[in-house]
């Protein structure tokens, strides 16, 4: 079973990959699961995603803090299959619930839409 952060995060989590049809794209799957995460997350990020991508430029332009933006490092990282992420440095770092989103990005990833309940996106 996965993890979601609140019901919010699942709820936008399903919204972002049923609206722009991405269920079988693993890039987008775990950079939708880190920038809905959470209210921050949702607030600041969330709406730099659109139709035709996800606007990272915009999202790195707003005040995070370190745990943020190591994570939003990982979410950006998983999408563009580039970047360098200092993963040891977010086990200090990231509280136990960022450090789950974390986890769950990887996975996703790396499993894609395998790793989703069948039932996830009805």
């Amino acid at each position: 079973m996965m993890f979601f952060v609140d019901q919010e995060h699942e709820k936008e989590f399903k919204t972002f990959v049923r609206r722009y049809d991405k269920s079988g794209d693993k890039e987008y799957l775990a950079a939708y699961y880190v920038l809905t995460a959470n209210d921050e997350l949702r607030r600041k990020a969330a709406r730099y995603i659109k139709p035709d991508g996800i606007g990272w430029p915009r999202i790195w332009e707003q005040d995070w803090s370190s745990g943020y933006r190591l994570i939003l490092q990982l979410g950006e990282s998983l999408f563009q299959s580039s970047g360098e992420v200092e993963f040891a440095y977010g086990l200090r770092t990231w509280d136990d619930e960022l450090f789950q989103v974390a986890i769950e990005a990887v996975m996703l990833r790396r499993k894609g839409f395998l790793r989703l309940p069948k039932t996830m996106l009805a």
